[in-house]
């Protein structure tokens, strides 16, 4: 897989290795969002990782439960950890209000009677 020159930036900086990026491709769990794929770890394949690892990386796999990664065709955009869940959140409710020339109008005729 191909980083580009940002992603390279952030796993420096955030400690994420190769090897755990490598992991996350492969076990990780895939989700699309705007056009990228995001993969992280869920419960079932990160633990499927921690039975599956070498004892030697054991300790690495499991700093690797929150890392995510973005991935547009076949090139890394970014990584990192992730403080959330990624699920997406349900969009608030708007509340219809009426305009306030509409208010004044709807008040008036409402003392006119």
């Amino acid at each position: 897989m191909i980083m580009s020159h940002h992603a390279e930036q952030r796993s420096q900086e955030r400690h994420i290795s190769p090897m755990q990026l490598e992991w996350l491709l492969s076990y990780g769990q895939e989700s699309h969002k705007r056009g990228v794929r995001l993969f992280h770890f869920d419960r079932t394949s990160y633990f499927q990782l921690i039975r599956e690892v070498d004892p030697e990386n054991l300790a690495l796999a499991l700093r690797s439960r929150n890392i995510y990664a973005v991935i547009t065709e076949s090139r890394v955009i970014t990584v990192g950890y992730r403080d959330e869940r990624l699920k997406p959140r349900k969009s608030h409710k708007r509340i219809r209000r009426r305009s306030p020339d509409r208010q004044g109008i709807h008040c008036i005729q409402r003392r006119s009677r």
